[in-house]
């Protein structure tokens, strides 16, 4: 290492981790590690992403940037900046990574870290875990301009960004992509596991089976809320209780006083941005910028009138970058659905797009829940780049909100 030195003592929240590789043949990756010391060399809590500044018990490592200064790539420099971290002890090891060893011999520095005092925090979050958007009876139409959930979780880091997916647990197979409602392939377990280990996402639920709450006994919405947190803990995946995702955004007083026993926070559509004030009295809300496709604003074109569910116009990426440049002590929350790119069919068609204009309000998507990448990219260039990005179990502790059994 050369960035941090030992016993540094680094503020904001925020550590450059820097330093040299050199190897025998070609270095491939170096990766860094994160932790909580509890002893010598060992850990007890380890960094979740390199832009969260959230832990968890299972082991992480997070990839680095690497410049060669050679021909032939056996040595250089690697680098990754933390973010968003809360103060403590920290612990930072490294390992590389070439075309005969896949863990080389690790280095080690702790430091202490200050974190920033009063933060701004982001999540973004994946409607029902839509792994790519499709059509047809069985999902037999697959564009190939559809972006995979992955694909968006490559475009989130790099901009510092994981993501967050809501799931809806009987609508996930281990490994397949199932297709429940004809619209899109659903992630698989395994899917949402390499998302978890290679991108730093996390899990939160969106029931069991997708029902309209309200019309639920207790116990029924009992069994679809908190009863599908095992499943998650089951797969490996255990900060799903940071928050609910009300199926269509359904909810009364009665199902909230329910559901929030269990859960940190629950999702409402909204523009607003949270606080810690609103966010920590019942209900307990989450509110979220719900991102749409759908009709293009330039009404000059025929987008601007084609027929589209619910009358849906396009979210501008001023108004996301608005839920993504919160200030001080607030948290913006955003959530996409399925994310497209390029030219598919035409208007008038159930599964179709133009992506293509250089201008945002050009862009139309045939669905409300698709929405151009493009649009997306320009909305996440524009985010506050020092604000936290946090899954909402981390949000959770950040802000003191403790649900039953927590």
């Amino acid at each position: 290492f050369t960035e941090p030195t030992p016993g540094a003592t680094s503020t904001q929240g925020r550590v450059v981790v820097r330093g040299r590789y050199a190897s025998g043949t070609r270095v491939t990756a170096v990766t860094v590690v994160a932790c909580r010391p509890s002893g010598p060399t060992t850990c007890k809590d380890y960094l979740l992403a390199s832009s969260n500044g959230a832990f968890a018990k299972r082991w992480r490592g997070m990839p680095t940037r690497l410049a060669p200064d050679s021909v032939d790539g056996r040595t250089g420099w690697f680098s990754v900046v933390l973010t968003g971290l809360p103060s403590a002890r920290l612990r930072v090891f490294a390992f590389g990574t070439d075309a005969v060893t896949p863990k080389g011999p690790s280095t080690q520095v702790d430091l202490v870290v200050k974190g920033a005092a009063d933060p701004a925090y982001v999540s973004v979050l994946f409607g029902r875990a839509n792994w790519v958007a499709a059509g047809g009876a069985g999902c037999t139409n697959r564009p190939k301009t559809a972006r995979t959930l992955e694909q968006n979780a490559i475009d989130l880091a790099e901009h510092g960004l994981s993501g967050v997916a809501q799931v809806v647990t009987s609508r996930v197979d281990e490994t397949e992509h199932l297709c429940p409602d004809n619209f899109a392939l659903e992630a698989s377990w395994r899917d949402l596991a390499r998302l978890r280990d290679t991108y730093g996402w996390s899990l939160t639920s969106q029931t069991r089976t997708y029902p309209n709450l309200t019309t639920l006994s207790d116990e029924a919405v009992v069994a679809e809320s908190s009863a599908s947190l095992p499943i998650f803990t089951s797969h490996g995946h255990d900060r799903a209780w940071g928050s609910f995702a009300y199926p269509n955004n359904r909810q009364d007083e009665r199902v909230q006083a329910i559901v929030m026993r269990y859960f940190g926070f629950g999702r409402v559509y909204s523009t607003l941005l949270n606080t810690r004030a609103e966010s920590s009295v019942f209900p307990y809300p989450m509110r979220t910028l719900s991102v749409n496709g759908g009709r293009c604003r330039n009404p000059e074109l025929s987008c601007y009138t084609m027929d589209v569910e619910n009358d849906r116009m396009t979210t501008s990426p001023a108004a996301i970058a608005r839920a993504l440049k919160p200030g001080p002590g607030k948290w913006g929350v955003v959530q996409f659905y399925r994310i497209v790119e390029g030219v598919e069919s035409s208007q008038g068609m159930s599964l179709a797009w133009d992506c293509s204009a250089a201008n945002w309000q050009d862009r139309w998507t045939s669905q409300p829940e698709l929405y151009c990448r493009s649009s997306l990219l320009e909305a996440l260039a524009l985010r506050n780049k020092s604000a936290t990005a946090v899954d909402p179990a981390a949000m959770a502790l950040a802000w003191g909100r403790r649900p039953w059994g927590r």
